[in-house]
């Protein structure tokens, strides 16, 4: 009896036991790129439909955000008040500057110098535009005669600025330490500290009444945004870094 025929795997599709073949790695990885640009681009979009909103529609903006700030404020749990006001303290002088200097520090300990620059020099930056954006909008902070305004401040209120710094700085620091850092506990525990410091200090802001709701979103979605370039940044530099020190090595 004849053997059955089996047709030849192409060339490039086969790989040792549990490696994906590489033409299915490349087919995910242009997946995967799609979906990041898309993603880039959804945020992009929403950014700039929010400043559409807070510029030109702030009546039906702001009795949005009034129901969502009284929500965010009326919650009675243990701890809860406590936590979201504590949240924002690295934003806050002395702390504020503190928080970039142990970042510097901590990284340049380990021997992350690259990442250490990276990490206070894109933040500095994104606040600075932040800033420039938040003159431009002029949007109003919660007054008190509306919500419970706990800490009062200066200035317009769209985009905050302590989000974007939580996640310029900490959000970046996070990636490093995810990507750099072998597996254990301290990893773990240290990135889900910064984790969540990015996660709380939006709901902060809107507890202490210092910012709208969509004051933060919308500096989310900025931070966010500016936080996936200096990702793309610093793995280029790290490519570039690589190489040279292969071409030195040979």
């Amino acid at each position: 009896m004849a053997r059955p025929s089996v047709a030849p795997q192409p060339i490039g599709t086969e790989g040792p036991a549990g490696v994906e073949p590489p033409q299915r790695v490349v087919r995910r990885g242009r997946r995967f790129f799609r979906l990041y640009l898309g993603l880039l681009g959804c945020a992009a979009a929403a950014f700039a439909g929010l400043v559409f909103l807070v510029r030109d529609r702030q009546d039906a903006l702001l009795r949005l955000d009034e129901g969502i700030e009284r929500a965010v404020q009326g919650v009675a749990l243990p701890g809860y008040g406590w936590v979201l006001t504590h949240s924002s303290d690295f934003g806050y002088p002395p702390l504020h500057a503190g928080s970039y200097l142990a970042v510097f520090v901590a990284f340049c300990a380990v021997r992350h110098y690259l990442e250490a620059v990276l990490a206070v020099v894109s933040s500095l930056l994104a606040d600075l535009v932040g800033a420039g954006i938040r003159d431009l909008v002029g949007r109003q902070r919660p007054s008190d005669t509306l919500v419970r305004v706990v800490r009062h401040s200066n200035g317009a209120g769209f985009p905050s600025g302590h989000v974007i710094q939580y996640v310029t700085l900490f959000g970046f620091a996070c990636y490093v330490v995810l990507v750099t850092w072998r597996g254990g506990l301290p990893r773990a525990v240290i990135a889900t500290a910064l984790a969540a410091l990015v996660v709380l200090v939006g709901p902060s802001r809107v507890y202490l009444g210092a910012h709208w709701p969509s004051d933060t979103l919308g500096a989310y979605l900025l931070a966010g945004l500016w936080l996936a370039g200096t990702i793309e940044v610093h793995l280029a530099l790290e490519r570039r870094l690589g190489t040279a020190r292969a071409d030195r090595g040979g």
